[in-house]
């Protein structure tokens, strides 16, 4: 799949801020950015209810014509992707990796093929796996390019809850 180097619509760039990194990569269909974003981001361990509650969300932003926008790396956030792309929703997946090696997994081809999807990342080509600090970073700009935003859970103390606070406001 090729990658290719993206100029974010001005709206996103005014809301990541001057401060958001000027390089963008992506593969798939970047007119999604056009669209409001929803973004959605959670802690690893989510409680089982809450986990559910999301996931009993999923059929109506579908129905609604939501862009969900995340890491989808999470187990909640993994969830909704699935949901979302069974329903043939739309979704931006937002790395904290460069694109340099994207595989397209199986579950995501046709959301491809039909243009509902798009993988984002402002990392470097040469980043090759997710550290902290790019996960934080890539938290940072689901949060801030988002339209509307959507926190099931946030660990109390981490760097999660402290995003979500600085958001919340």
């Amino acid at each position: 799949m090729k990658v290719f180097p993206l100029s974010l619509p001005a709206v996103l760039h005014q809301r990541a801020g001057p401060d958001a990194q000027r390089h963008w990569f992506s593969v798939g269909n970047a007119a999604l950015l056009n669209e409001p974003l929803l973004g959605l981001i959670a802690s690893r361990e989510c409680p089982g209810k809450l986990l559910v509650e999301t996931l009993d969300r999923v059929p109506q932003w579908v129905k609604e014509g939501r862009v969900i926008l995340s890491g989808f790396h999470a187990p909640l956030e993994q969830q909704v992707l699935r949901s979302v792309l069974r329903r043939k929703g739309r979704v931006v997946k937002l790395l904290a990796r460069g694109l340099t090696d994207y595989q397209v997994p199986p579950e995501e081809r046709d959301a491809f093929a039909e243009r509902r999807m798009l993988v984002l990342t402002a990392c470097p080509p040469g980043t090759r796996r997710t550290t902290r600090a790019t996960a934080l970073q890539r938290n940072w700009l689901v949060l801030a390019l988002a339209t509307d935003r959507v926190v099931p859970f946030a660990a109390p103390g981490s760097p999660l809850a402290c995003l979500a606070a600085e958001f919340a406001g």
